[in-house]
């Protein structure tokens, strides 16, 4: 279903339908497993957060064979941008799921579990990164945290509306200037 949204990101008004020819079944098949149109949209962001987790498990801060915190932080936050083209398709859903969590509550209350376990993922982190020197004493990790989900959410958008970005396929992102400006100023 990520993989092959439409062009603007969002599902056809007969989405059981159109997910079923994507995935090759009959509509009776997806109804057995998604009783409303709002379950099929729902069902998106689960496949890309399940993407990106996948794609973070190779991530590994500090240790031996671990990233510094600076070179961690900068791969966790490239994992959900638009830099390929099934990360665009990923980002395009996301976009979608956000569209519909603005207007309705039980949208908008996925999006704050997610949030909230990517904050405390993100706290985690960030404190690991204090207490090796890698992030200053004085910065608060919570709010830390904050930014970091602002900036995702900011590079996702830009990189995804600007179309020449969106087609680079990774190569020559300008966007990608700005998050290590900011990664600059976030790590010592």
């Amino acid at each position: 279903m990520v993989d092959r949204g439409d062009a603007r990101g969002l599902l056809p008004r007969r989405r059981r339908a159109w997910f079923a020819a994507e995935a090759g079944c009959s509509v009776g098949a997806v109804q057995r497993y998604f009783r409303t149109k709002d379950e099929v949209l729902h069902f998106g962001p689960l496949c890309v957060v399940e993407s990106a987790r996948r794609r973070l498990d190779g991530i590994r801060l500090g240790g031996p064979d671990g990233m510094t915190f600076a070179d961690a932080l900068r791969a966790t936050i490239l994992q959900p941008l638009p830099l390929d083209s099934a990360r665009l398709g990923e980002a395009r859903a996301w976009a979608a799921f956000y569209a519909r969590a603005a207007v309705r509550p039980d949208f908008g209350e996925v999006i704050a579990e997610l949030h909230k376990e990517a904050l405390g993922n993100l706290d985690q982190a960030l404190r690991y990164a204090r207490g090796t020197g890698e992030v200053g004493l004085k910065q608060d990790p919570e709010a830390l945290a904050c930014l970091i989900l602002a900036i995702i959410d900011g590079l996702m958008w830009a990189i995804m509306l600007d179309p020449a970005a969106a087609a680079s396929n990774g190569e020559a992102v300008p966007q990608l200037a700005a998050l290590d400006a900011a990664l600059g100023l976030i790590t010592r």
